[in-house]
């Protein structure tokens, strides 16, 4: 029984205006559907293509924005710095004014060096730690 092949059938298509009309309405449709799908994947491609310039240009602005931030902690630590030395800078100006001056530079020997003018004493007392003649 494994042996018997079935006979084909013996039918015939006909060809009138309906069978020719469904035949192109299904030529048609396969047409339309292979198309959707083509454009699908089209689409799909490029929608891909954009999602990988997005994430790269993502990544981009993403370390951009962290390097802007990091310099201008930077500027922001200079500037601080910047105060500090002009700070520091005007005070040694005074200082370098103050030297300049001879009764200041005096006052400073006699108290830092404990020189005296002739005829004077000169007491220490011992909570007396000043070491600069501007600080009383």
């Amino acid at each position: 029984m494994a042996d018997v092949k079935p006979k084909p059938a013996k039918i015939e298509r006909l060809e009138n205006d309906y069978t020719r009309r469904l035949d192109h309405q299904q030529a048609t449709a396969h047409r339309h559907q292979w198309l959707g799908k083509r454009r699908m994947r089209r689409a799909t491609r490029i929608l891909a293509v954009f999602a990988v310039f997005a994430i790269v240009l993502g990544i981009q602005l993403v370390r951009t924005n962290a390097s802007l931030h990091h310099v201008q902690g930077e500027v922001t630590t200079s500037k601080q710095k910047l105060a500090s030395t002009k700070a520091t800078n005007h005070k040694l100006q005074l200082q370098i004014k103050q030297l300049n001056n001879k009764d200041y530079l005096g006052r400073l020997i006699r108290s830092k060096y404990y020189y005296s003018k002739s005829g004077e004493t000169i007491y220490s007392l011992p909570g007396d730690h000043a070491s600069d003649v501007t600080v009383k």
